[in-house]
């Protein structure tokens, strides 16, 4: 893979203090963990409770893993639906 090319997947974002666990899927992880970080540091995030623990704790309790890469955008788009969580 090239160093510019988009990787699609899905993607956990791990509270390393709660144990708690948002999960999305991407069609351009790097892009979408930059606009993520971004909207939390600003304070608008979507979820409420990641924005929130996010408030709370501060970036250094939480990591992106990557969960599952996949070349076929149309699987992605099959298990997707309305999976944005945060558990």
């Amino acid at each position: 893979m090239g160093f510019m090319e988009k990787q699609t997947g899905i993607v956990a974002l791990r509270n390393l203090k709660t144990d708690k666990v948002y999960l999305f899927f991407s069609h351009d992880i790097k892009k979408e963990c930059v606009d993520m970080r971004f909207k939390l540091d600003l304070g608008m995030h979507p979820c409420k409770s990641l924005q929130s623990d996010y408030t709370t704790t501060g970036l250094e309790v939480f990591r992106f893993d990557t969960v599952e890469l996949t070349e076929d955008e149309g699987r992605l788009d099959q298990i997707k639906g309305d999976f944005d969580l945060y558990l």
